[in-house]
């Protein structure tokens, strides 16, 4: 049943929709048709998108020690009237130092309206709900944002151009977020110097075992990342790359969306019972699924949109895992901190990827791209393997031999 207390992950739910939609997705259908007036290549374009990323990322512990210290209220409403801007200002660009200019102002002030400060942000606020659920419920709204944008996207540059499309993605993101954070995040707080308001439902990790667990986390966090910024810019040409027409790369992109949900939703039932731990393999089981499938049956309309659906929901799962793993191994204090530079550190080293993966799809085609993606995923995959388990950890800590 919804209550009162699940109404600021619903609003923070539908703030992620604008944010991901208009912040990120946008790039994969109007970064291309950028590039020939601005006079750079596919790779040149998708360059100065990495370069943004890679810089913008390092205010990302800034946004959650400020989040940890004020809340979420201030943070999300300032740095959404930022984004809004910034977005608008992108219809103005003339040429490459005018775009990385207007582009990573976008990127840094994303730092402070995504998920990793909406987690924090809702994890600060005094309710009922667990931080966990709230979490959850959050990325449910979430996972629609490609389903809407890509389409809305390509229809809204079909009907005007790419100058004018940013221009009314910002004053639309501007309109709704800035409203939407200051309204939903009004709510009291706990003591920030406070431990946690609810129970802590799995130990957390001590001594070295923290250390080692904080190691092989981010490492993974950073591989299964770099597929984020790739997939997003990248899922369009590379689909087209395999033989399809731009519309069914744009159809099976947005079939992503609707199964990031799908996977949130299976994740929400089963929650109180699974480990976060389990809940991040299970991700990373269906997103290399997803990736063997184009690599095998892409080729095909059944297969790529097979491919999408089981891509989106390890995606979806995994945007989950993100923000309840280092939740249950390393506790409540600090969190939005710990995210942040969690986050900072991940999407630092994933700033390439637009680039990398752009290079070799122009290069070697969309086959190749997603072959690389794969195997970087199984990098992944291997170093997940490494983070221990809290349960585990405890018991073997409390084991007296004598």
């Amino acid at each position: 049943m919804i209550t009162h207390d699940h109404l600021p992950s619903i609003g923070l739910g539908v703030s992620q929709i604008m944010g991901y939609g208009v912040l990120y997705y946008a790039y994969a259908i109007l970064l291309p048709e950028m590039a020939d007036p601005l006079g750079l290549t596919l790779a040149g374009i998708f360059g100065v998108l990495s370069l943004a990323l890679f810089f913008g990322e390092f205010l990302s512990p800034v946004a959650g020690m400020l989040t940890d210290r004020y809340g979420g209220r201030y943070v999300m409403t300032g740095g959404a009237l930022a984004a809004g801007l910034a977005t608008m200002a992108i219809g103005f660009v003339e040429g490459r130092s005018s775009l990385f200019a207007a582009v990573l102002i976008l990127e840094a002030a994303a730092m402070f309206v995504l998920y990793s400060v909406a987690f924090a942000s809702v994890a600060r606020l005094d309710l009922s709900v667990t931080p966990q659920r709230s979490i959850t419920i959050i990325t449910l709204f979430g996972g629609v944002a490609s389903t809407i944008f890509w389409p809305l996207t390509l229809a809204l540059y079909e009907a005007v151009d790419w100058r004018m499309t940013w221009m009314i993605l910002g004053a639309v993101y501007l309109v709704i977020c800035v409203p939407l954070h200051w309204v939903c995040l009004s709510g009291p707080e706990r003591d920030p110097r406070g431990e946690s308001a609810t129970p802590q439902d799995w130990p957390e990790l001590t001594g070295l075992a923290r250390r080692k667990g904080m190691f092989w986390m981010v490492a993974s966090f950073i591989f299964s990342g770099y597929l984020m910024g790739a997939v997003m810019t990248l899922w369009v040409t590379n689909v087209q790359d395999l033989g399809h027409s731009v519309a069914l790369a744009a159809l099976a992109g947005a079939v992503i969306g609707p199964f990031k949900t799908v996977g949130r939703f299976l994740e929400l039932l089963v929650s109180r019972n699974l480990y976060p731990l389990n809940t991040y393999w299970l991700s990373l089981g269906l997103m290399m699924t997803g990736f063997l499938t184009i690599l095998t049956v892409g080729f095909t309309v059944p297969g790529i949109l097979l491919a999408a659906a089981l891509y989106g929901m390890g995606d979806g799962i995994k945007t989950i895992a993100r923000g309840t793993l280092p939740l249950a191994l390393f506790g409540h204090k600090g969190y939005g901190a710990r995210l942040g530079w969690i986050n900072s550190a991940s999407m630092a080293a994933n700033a390439s990827a637009p680039f990398a993966f752009a290079f070799l799809t122009q290069t070697y085609g969309g086959w190749v791209s997603f072959a690389a993606m794969t195997v970087v995923l199984s990098i992944a995959v291997l170093a997940s393997f490494f983070i221990p388990d809290a349960r585990k950890s405890q018991e073997t800590s409390s084991y007296d031999p004598a």
